[in-house]
């Protein structure tokens, strides 16, 4: 006779989720109760220790006291109900569930801040990066800026000294010309 899956966790004090993921894992069917080769491997695999069933108490039979009015009643006794009931045979699904949603909620919510953090430490770190190449460029454009203007006024400069240098040289040159041609020639 197949157990339920209930039953079982409620006898062995496990809980319902770890016991149904285990059965996952191990293959076992649960939709039609575990069967006793299946409660004896999960048994094993949980490391149950069995106790030995506790003697049922026995119930004092109260004898009862019945008193004929005459043929046209039948006394009956009452009835047992039983002590055990179970609300699986209530429910149409299994439920699959964390068993501490709030310690995964926790966890995320300690993560997602973590992130977030990094995320806004990222962005400023860019931030700083973009403003330094922002600033490294204007100061490159205003020596760039500076540096073509002296190198024209360099041009320049150059231009007309060199204009100024050679027609100084020209000159000097006529002068040694006219002495040299004053000067008498060696036979």
């Amino acid at each position: 006779m197949n157990t339920s899956l209930t039953k079982f966790c409620k006898d062995y004090a496990l809980s319902k989720s770890t016991v149904y993921r285990r059965c996952q894992e191990l293959g076992l069917d649960t939709s039609d109760g575990l069967s006793p080769d299946a409660c004896d491997r999960l048994v094993h695999e949980f490391d149950v220790v069995l106790e030995p069933p506790e003697a049922a108490p026995v119930a004092i039979e109260k004898p009862a006291v019945t008193v004929e009015i005459g043929n046209h009643a039948i006394v009956l006794s009452q009835p047992e109900l039983p002590q055990t009931y179970s609300l699986e045979s209530l429910r149409q699904s299994e439920v699959v569930a964390f068993d501490d949603p709030l310690a995964i909620a926790a966890q995320f919510l300690q993560t997602a801040d973590v992130l977030t953090a990094e995320m806004q430490r990222d962005i400023r770190v860019r931030e700083q990066k973009l403003q330094q190449t922002q600033q490294a460029k204007a100061a490159i454009a205003e020596k760039a800026s500076d540096f073509k203007l002296e190198a024209r006024l360099y041009r320049e400069r150059t231009e007309m000294l060199a204009t100024a240098q050679s027609q100084e040289t020209q000159s000097l040159q006529q002068s040694l010309n006219t002495l040299q041609s004053l000067g008498k020639q060696a036979d």
